[in-house]
């Protein structure tokens, strides 16, 4: 193997690594549209905030049984994951559900 051999390896590796970022970064692009698309419907934002509530994102998690108590952690971890994404993909809409379920 000569150096012009190493240096072709290099540049398959890093056109890989671009196609590689490049579909990650596709895929990511359409997350965040099928989250905004979903959000964009009063019956889309009824069920994620139906989820939110299920994860009990707005509530505490602590239990006397610790393992009732890390069971509730990880759904509240869930659930403020999916805060995070809604805000990024669709931050108006995710207001607006919130103000459509804080008075119930």
């Amino acid at each position: 193997m000569n150096e012009n051999d190493e240096d072709d390896f290099d540049d398959i590796t890093s056109d890989d690594a671009r196609r590689s970022k490049k579909k990650r970064r596709r895929s990511r692009e359409l997350e965040l549209l099928t989250i905004r698309n979903f959000m964009k419907t009063e019956n889309g934002r009824s069920f994620m905030w139906r989820c939110l509530e299920d994860c009990s994102t707005f509530i505490g998690t602590f239990s006397s049984d610790p393992i009732q108590s890390a069971f509730n952690s990880g759904s509240r971890k869930h659930g403020l994951w999916l805060v995070m994404e809604l805000k990024e993909a669709a931050p108006d809409e995710y207001v607006m559900m919130i103000k459509e379920h804080i008075n119930e």
